[in-house]
Parts: structure tokens; C-alpha cells; sequence
């Protein structure tokens, strides 16, 4: 690519306390407002809205909110962080410029381990592709570092290494680096921060647009990663119940897992008790003896997930939901 610009539709701004979402905007976050800023242009409305399937999809698999992967993409492409081909149109980023640069192999490898085909540098272009992809990045920052949104954000923007680098540099006074931090990312133009204001903005203004049906596990504390299908919240007959991909299920219960694609069957062991579940089937065999679920097994993305609150409770493991951050903390 000939050209590489960056325009922020918000004016950048220099901050003098910490810089955050407002409370309760996003899961596992508490943060100051920021009442007052301007809402978004009537193009970052048409393309969040015009995209809000693919956030929608992108983020229940990944793990992360919707409106959240709408906020950080849009502040890059419609907000405004454009290339240019090599006729001179151009194209929106993403929020994944450095595609172009650093994490060629990375979107290749992720291409072909999703869908069986090793994707290049081109197929950045792609909305298809490069949306799951920043999904896939914010989910592993978010994990790294224990959804602390602020520094998941700057861990996009920088680079995890360069943001590990000024943290280690810095200590708990990181944010006060903010003002230097071009001097650790060469393709860093400015010397004030607005990006985490400009999201939250973002944020804020479509919260209401696009329904989030994914959730997050803690075994005893820590947050349980997955690869490449997060929790999801089901209704059924007006009860909501988690889904869980059978990965999870064994790491919280130590249990062996088995998936019998011919039949359709999830198999979980643990010690001398078995259960075994199919495949949109309401009923479920535990040491043999038949059981009603309220919620059966399901296939999503080529993931089996299963209903997580059953499954534990059934081999005696203490599950606790909490709504307002959308987590099951399960405690072995």
C-alpha cells in the first residue's frame, strides 16, 4: 500500500485523571462518564447499524461484546482509519491495520485453523474475515489481562508487547506513559489519547442496537479462555441458561470428554460417575438412569456446547451466576 492515513473523528483529548468507560457500560468495568461528547457522524451510525450481524455473530463466538468490536473497528475505519489501494480508492481497516504489516502470518494461520483456508494479506479487505479477526484479538487481550478494558485497548492499539514493555517501565503508573507513547510504536501520530473516550462513546450510543447473547467463565477466580467459541446465553420457554463448549467442561470439572460424531453424543466421565448428552435431545443419561434437561446440547460454529448449570451440578460442583458482569463462577 502506497499511503496509510488515521483521522479520529473525536477531537483527541489530553487527560488529566484516569481515563475510562462509564460504570456499567461494559462488563467487569467500572469508569468515569464521559457526558457531554458529541455523538458519532451519521456514516459511523449507517456502518455500525449496517454491520451490526457481523459484530453480533463475530462477537458471541469470540467472546466479546458486540458493541464493544462495533466501538473499536468503527473508531478505526469509519472513525477515521483508512488505506488506499493501488487505484487510489480507499477502504476501511478495521481496526486491524497492522494486518498489513506485523500479523500477516497471524491472520494467515487464523484463516486456515477457522476455515480450512490460509487467508493473506489481501483478504484484510474482506469485512467477513477481518471483523472475527479483531474479535479474536480483543478476546486474547481481554483474557491477558483479566478484562481490564483500559489496558486490553492499548494492548490493540500498541501491541501487547509494547504495552507489557511501558507497564513493566512504569508500574501502576502506566497511564502516566500515555503521553510518550509514541516513542515505543512507530505508527503511533499522536501525543494525546482519545481513543478510550472515542470508544466508549461509540459504546454508549449503540448499546441498545445489538443484542449480546455470550458470557464468560471463572473457575475459582481465573478466567477460562477459549478458542474459538466463547459461552452463550439460550432462552428457552422464558429461562435463560448458559451453554458451555464441552472444552470448558472439562477443564472445570478435571473430566475426561469424549464427542461421538456418528451419534451425536457428548460423553462426560469423573471418576465413577458418567453422563452422557445428545444432541438436541431433552433427555440425558447419568450412571445410565434418564433425566430431563431444560436446556438440551447444542452444535454451534463446529462446537458442541452443553448446558453448563446441569452438567456441574450434576457431578456436585457449585455454580453462581452473576448477571451484571454475564459470568459463571464455578468454584471446584
Amino acid at each position: 500500500m502506497k499511503k496509510i492515513t488515521a483521522l479520529i473523528i473525536a477531537a483527541a483529548v489530553t487527560f488529566s485523571t484516569y481515563p475510562a468507560f462509564a460504570a456499567g457500560a461494559i462488563p467487569d468495568h467500572m469508569g468515569t462518564s464521559t457526558e457531554g461528547m458529541e455523538i458519532g457522524t451519521e456514516p459511523l451510525n449507517s456502518a455500525v447499524k449496517s454491520y451490526s450481524n457481523l459484530f453480533k455473530s463475530a462477537g458471541d463466538r469470540y467472546g466479546v461484546d458486540p458493541n464493544l468490536l462495533a466501538a473499536i473497528c468503527m473508531q478505526e475505519s469509519s472513525g477515521r482509519n483508512l488505506s488506499y489501494r493501488e487505484d487510489g480508492s480507499e477502504y476501511p481497516a478495521w481496526g486491524i491495520m497492522q494486518i498489513e504489516y506485523s500479523m500477516v502470518d497471524t491472520f494467515s494461520k487464523f484463516g486456515e485453523e477457522t476455515t480450512g483456508e490460509e487467508w493473506t494479506r489481501e483478504d484484510r479487505l474482506d469485512e467477513a474475515k477481518a471483523v472475527p479477526f479483531a474479535a479474536y484479538l480483543i478476546s486474547q487481550a481481554l483474557i491477558r489481562y483479566d478484562c481490564d478494558y483500559m489496558k486490553m485497548i492499548q494492548s490493540y492499539n500498541f501491541g501487547q508487547t509494547v504495552l507489557d514493555r511501558i507497564i513493566e517501565a512504569a508500574g501502576d503508573d502506566w497511564l502516566d506513559e500515555r503521553k510518550n507513547a509514541a516513542a515505543y510504536a512507530d505508527n503511533w501520530q499522536y501525543e494525546t489519547y482519545g481513543d478510550a473516550e472515542y470508544i466508549e462513546h461509540v459504546l454508549r450510543y449503540y448499546h441498545n442496537d445489538i443484542e449480546y447473547s455470550g458470557a464468560k467463565v471463572r473457575i475459582d477466580g481465573k478466567l477460562l479462555k477459549f478458542d474459538d467459541q466463547y459461552p452463550l446465553l439460550e432462552t428457552r420457554y422464558g429461562e435463560t441458561y448458559t451453554l458451555i463448549p464441552i472444552r470448558g467442561v472439562s477443564e472445570a470439572l478435571d473430566a475426561d470428554v469424549e464427542w461421538d460424531a456418528e451419534s451425536q453424543t457428548v460423553t462426560i466421565s469423573k471418576g465413577s460417575d458418567t453422563m452422557t448428552l445428545f444432541i438436541g435431545s431433552d433427555t440425558a443419561l447419568f450412571n445410565g438412569e434418564e433425566t430431563t434437561l431444560e436446556m438440551p446440547a447444542m452444535i454451534k460454529n463446529g462446537r458442541t456446547l452443553v448446558p453448563l448449570r446441569f452438567v456441574m451440578e450434576a457431578f456436585d460442583v457449585e455454580v453462581d451466576w452473576d448477571g451484571d458482569t454475564r459470568t459463571v463462577n464455578i468454584r471446584k
